[in-house]
């Protein structure tokens, strides 16, 4: 509808007119039989032309009808043969209606060029919406094979590495990129640039990290996470301590062979959330001390930079990791690299 008056205020300014006039001389026709019958002002149904074509055609155009009628309108006053008056409070009439239709015109015409400039303004923030959906889409798609890019060059290089524990570090390095690149895949699947569910994260983590073990090996890995919101800055943090608890669990707290179970859970508790690891191994000692990596240093810097503190205690005979951070409404994202140093 917006978009129809705006085409018809383009019309050229003779049509316009032309068309003003000649609905004002239709209604002016309409007038003469009408007085004899239903003697009084004719001023409500020339008001009325000319506000359409204010709405129609603009201000111009509105003024144009506001003279038109009023001069039209002198014909209805005595003696009523001709355009000319013979009394004073006939002519005060006509002046008040045109005083009146006049500035009705020019508001009317104010209040539909905001409402003309409301929605070309709607249409672009729409054009612009667009044209950003399109670029985060191809945003994401490169930011997507960037990870895969890099994730396998390090493959690559281990390969190459001859040293049992540099290539261990080179391929727990590549279980950090894909953390990252799997919290990246979360957050455009959410269409979200604020928050993620953090149960559905966890609960898609630690199916992945299922791969890492063995078929023979008799582990299990249980996820409880509660549905607790996560923001961008919290999800990346979050995905790395679980990928590195876990990964650590799966590789040295069930030595021999050993059968267990590995349990994450995420759950808020006045206005904090609380991020469990815990497994049944054989907690701190023997094989545990081996771990490789950044390990559990890395864990308390990304604590530190969730807001929070790792807690470490034994746990069923096996071990228990807690990492308790505010939640995502009053988090506040402190920069990585900070965090690690």
């Amino acid at each position: 509808m917006l978009g129809r008056l705006k085409a018809m205020q383009r019309w050229p300014l003779a049509v316009r007119l032309a068309i003003t006039a000649a609905v004002l001389a239709l209604a002016f026709l309409f007038q003469i039989p009408l007085e004899n019958e239903v003697p009084g002002e004719p001023f409500l149904l020339y008001f009325l032309v000319v506000m359409g074509a204010t709405v129609a055609f603009g201000q111009g155009t509105g003024l144009f009808g506001v003279a038109l009628s009023t001069l039209l309108a002198v014909r209805s006053f005595e003696p009523g043969s001709d355009f000319f008056l013979q009394r004073a409070d006939d002519l005060i009439r006509i002046e008040l209606y045109a005083l009146l239709a006049g500035g009705a015109v020019v508001g009317l015409a104010s209040l539909g060029r905001a409402l003309l400039a409301a929605d070309e303004a709607a249409r672009a923030l729409a054009r612009s919406e667009q044209e950003k959906s399109v670029l985060l889409r191809e945003l994401a798609h490169r930011v997507a094979n960037n990870f895969a890019t890099v994730a396998a060059l390090i493959r690559r290089k281990a390969n190459l590495v001859g040293d049992a524990d540099a290539k261990s570090a080179m391929n727990e390095a590549v279980d950090q990129v894909m953390v990252l690149a799997r919290v990246h895949g979360r957050l455009h699947a959410a269409r979200s640039d604020a928050t993620l569910d953090g149960g559905s994260f966890l609960q898609e983590l630690c199916d992945d990290l299922k791969v890492l073990i063995a078929p023979d090996q008799g582990l299990s890995i249980k996820c409880t996470a509660a549905s607790c919101p996560l923001s961008v800055a919290q999800a990346i943090p979050v995905g790395l301590i679980v990928n590195e608890l876990v990964t650590n669990a799966i590789k040295y707290a069930f030595p021999d062979g050993r059968s267990g179970t590995i349990q994450v859970g995420l759950q808020e508790l006045a206005g904090r959330l609380s991020i469990c690891i815990e497994d049944d191994g054989v907690g701190f000692g023997g094989h545990r001390v081996r771990s490789t990596g950044l390990g559990h240093g890395l864990v308390r810097a990304l604590a530190q930079q969730l807001g929070g503190e790792l807690e470490v205690k034994p746990a069923s005979g096996g071990a228990k990791f807690c990492v308790t951070f505010p939640c995502a409404a009053v988090a506040r994202e402190r920069p990585a690299s900070a965090a690690l140093h």
